[in-house]
């Protein structure tokens, strides 16, 4: 007969409230989810109530637009009763992509970027393309990136798969081929002068900026030193301007049935903005960037109606301590997205500074451990089935695209510091470019560049580097 011990175990287990299970819900879901669960929240608790509703508001807006003249109603029945036979801008622009030859993976990614096209025919308010490429193509690179965004600019019409309307302008003028040089300076990032378009004013305008940069220490030559300005010129530079098309998507409807992020939901924005800052300061949502520079993260409600406690009722002391933890985990969600930008822009700041290519390795661990908030918290924020977008300087990017891994440094045993797959791609283009110039008749294998990499504290395997040189749209060297 065996002997029964007993023995007494201590352990310690933490069990989350629902309150806490709330809070971390919260963070998880999208605008559009938790805007059912704000108004849910106010039906069932009489201690809220919604202030505003961005929704609503624009509901409101077109409803009174509508009602504004008697013979509105009856004129947009009469459109919803003619069938609209325009074809969209989508399937325009690919039946012209499909008269092309392309790789599988250029007319993948050329499809992705038709379709994240908004009505105007721009990629300004959609994801920025540098997000579209799929990590699981490795031939889809910056470089095929660049080379399908020509190809639909080029196609009909012309000017499309652009940024905004200004940039169509400058594309549409070099396509053309037709512009001249001023014309194509005051496209070039410089429309402000044509506020307003009177030539007299134009010319004075362009007259004042020409002095006023040479007047700069080690001011070099600029494309407006070899324009000849006079009135003239600049009343043809105006004709030719107004001539171009700011919105050359207008004659197509517009196709989201096959966009998967026809709506991102937007959880903070980064703005570089003017100003001295000493050091960083989250609690604003300051970075330090340069001596006359910062970036101010912020939240971005989107589509969430604002909601607050019912002032002046008398109600149940439970309903209004649900009502104030509820407003709590609505604060905790914005406080902790906020936090999360606040460190991305911190250990991401050379991409902030200079754009897509200069990401640097980081992993979630890093920023949870760097916030003091467990890891699953930052997961829950930027998971990349949940969607949550960064808007940016260089455009909109998912929360997930700045966490990126890399390989180890020699002599560095920390696995969060690491080299991002960026910084290695940028430097085998280097090593490449350097031994070009040294050996024009030479061809240099991945082994060598292995080595190569290695010799600069670089742990990496061949695989690795071939990998990463077919990902930077380089060929081997037997076809190079």
């Amino acid at each position: 007969m065996q002997a029964v011990n007993q023995s007494l175990i201590q352990r310690q287990v933490q069990h989350l409230s629902q309150r806490q299970i709330q809070a971390l819900g919260f963070l998880s879901m999208d605008s559009m989810d938790l805007r059912e669960e704000i108004f849910k929240a106010v039906n069932e608790n009489p201690a809220l109530e919604i202030v505003s509703d961005p929704l609503k508001s624009k509901k409101s807006a077109e409803n009174y637009s509508k009602k504004s003249s008697i013979s509105a109603d009856a004129y947009q029945a009469a459109l919803e009763s003619k069938e609209d036979n325009r074809e969209t801008l989508q399937h325009h622009l690919m039946s012209q992509v499909n008269m092309i030859k392309l790789s599988p993976d250029e007319k993948n990614l050329c499809e992705r970027l038709i379709y994240n096209l908004d009505k105007y025919g721009f990629y300004g308010s959609r994801v920025s393309p540098e997000s579209l490429l799929d990590r699981s193509r490795p031939l889809q690179n910056k470089k095929m990136l660049d080379y399908c965004i020509d190809l639909i600019q080029n196609m009909d019409p012309i000017g499309v798969c652009c940024k905004n309307a200004e940039e169509s302008l400058f594309v549409q003028a070099k396509i053309l081929g037709k512009a001249s040089d001023l014309s194509l300076f005051l496209l070039d990032g410089n429309l402000e002068f044509l506020n307003p378009p009177n030539a007299e004013s134009v010319l004075k305008k362009l007259e004042n900026f020409k002095r006023d940069y040479h007047n700069k220490a080690f001011a070099k030559e600029i494309l407006l030193d070899r324009i000849e300005l006079s009135l003239e010129e600049v009343e043809k530079s105006i004709h030719y301007i107004t001539s171009l098309n700011p919105f050359p998507a207008g004659q197509y409807d517009h196709d989201s049935s096959q966009i998967d992020f026809e709506k991102p939901d937007v959880i903070l924005t980064v703005e570089r903005v003017d100003g001295l800052l000493h050091q960083d300061d989250f609690s604003t949502g300051k970075i330090f960037c340069d001596n006359h520079t910062y970036f101010q993260v912020k939240y971005a409600s989107g589509f969430l109606p604002e909601v607050r406690l019912v002032e002046g009722i008398n109600i149940d002391k439970n309903l209004l301590a649900d009502a104030k933890a509820f407003l709590g985990n609505l604060e905790y969600r914005k406080s902790t997205m906020v936090l999360q930008g606040c460190q991305i822009v911190h250990e991401q700041k050379e991409f902030f500074e200079k754009g897509p290519g200069h990401l640097k390795a980081l992993t979630r661990r890093k920023v949870a451990a760097a916030l003091g908030i467990n890891e699953s918290t930052v997961s829950r924020m930027s998971a990349k089935k949940n969607s949550k977008y960064i808007q940016t300087d260089w455009g909109l990017f998912p929360a997930s695209y700045f966490y990126l891994s890399g390989v180890e440094s020699k002599g560095n045993s920390d696995s969060d510091e690491k080299i991002s797959a960026d910084v290695i791609k940028a430097k085998i283009i280097e090593i490449l470019e350097k031994f070009k110039a040294e050996n024009p008749n030479k061809m240099i294998s991945d082994s060598k560049l292995c080595q190569l990499l290695n010799d600069q504290g670089i742990k990496i395997a061949r695989r690795t580097v071939t990998k990463y040189r077919q990902q930077a749209g380089i060929k081997n060297s037997y076809e190079r």
